[in-house]
């Protein structure tokens, strides 16, 4: 899949709103769960993730001129990227210092065990869309330079999957959390760091720009509303 998603239109697709629409709905519900199971406090909170990262996808897609069927596709698609997550154990996530990298590594199983929920669910289903899901879900932690969480290299990530790296990352460096410190979470801040210290290595420096573009707008017009 090296294509953006434009071969169905998931509001006026059957299978989409029977059988998708249901399921992703039910895993955010079930996401919502595992979060309120987390301790008072926490900031990253991962179903309220998932939303924003689906709003800035979408609207990043805009921004790159794709119609409107295809940021409606990836919206739908990004929603549960991270629904893995609640088949980890609860404590693993709400931690003082910075996660060395055993449990960084532990953490992002997630990628594999929400590809796997689609799978198993899903296993008698040959649709586009459950393709999407998958292709977002196992590898929206994937670098441009083929060191991200499953060392794929940058010709086998598709454009969905380089675009939502992007908005993914730049949400979950929006958000305090106890080991950032004194960092510079605003809208410049974040995208400075994702250009400056992370850069080609790590992003498509094109989709990067053009959404860097869009967040620089969003700020400059003091519009800092969710999506952040």
């Amino acid at each position: 899949m090296n294509a953006w998603p434009d071969s169905f239109d998931f509001d006026a697709d059957e299978v989409c709103q029977e059988v998708f629409r249901p399921f992703i709905e039910e895993q955010l519900n079930e996401l919502a769960v595992y979060d309120a199971q987390r301790p008072s406090g926490h900031t990253y909170i991962f179903h309220e993730h998932a939303e924003r990262v689906a709003k800035n996808t979408k609207r990043a897609c805009k921004q790159l001129a794709l119609s409107d069927i295809v940021a409606n596709n990836m919206y739908w698609a990004v929603l549960p990227h991270d629904i893995g997550k609640k088949n980890l154990p609860v404590d693993i996530w709400d931690v003082e210092d910075k996660p060395d990298d055993g449990l960084k590594k532990y953490r992002r199983t997630h990628t594999l065990l929400g590809a796997q929920i689609v799978e198993e669910t899903f296993h008698d289903i040959d649709h586009p869309f459950k393709d999407l899901l998958i292709d977002i879900m196992r590898y929206h932690h994937e670098q441009m330079d083929g060191n991200g969480t499953h060392n794929i290299p940058a010709e086998q990530l598709s454009l969905p999957v380089r675009l939502v790296a992007i908005t993914e990352a730049y949400d979950g460096w929006r958000i305090w959390r106890p080991h950032y410190g004194d960092r510079d979470i605003s809208p410049p801040g974040v995208l400075k760091r994702m250009r400056e210290e992370k850069g080609a290595d790590i992003f498509d420096m094109e989709l990067f720009e053009a959404f860097a573009e869009l967040k620089m707008a969003d700020f400059e017009a003091g519009n800092l509303l969710l999506p952040y």
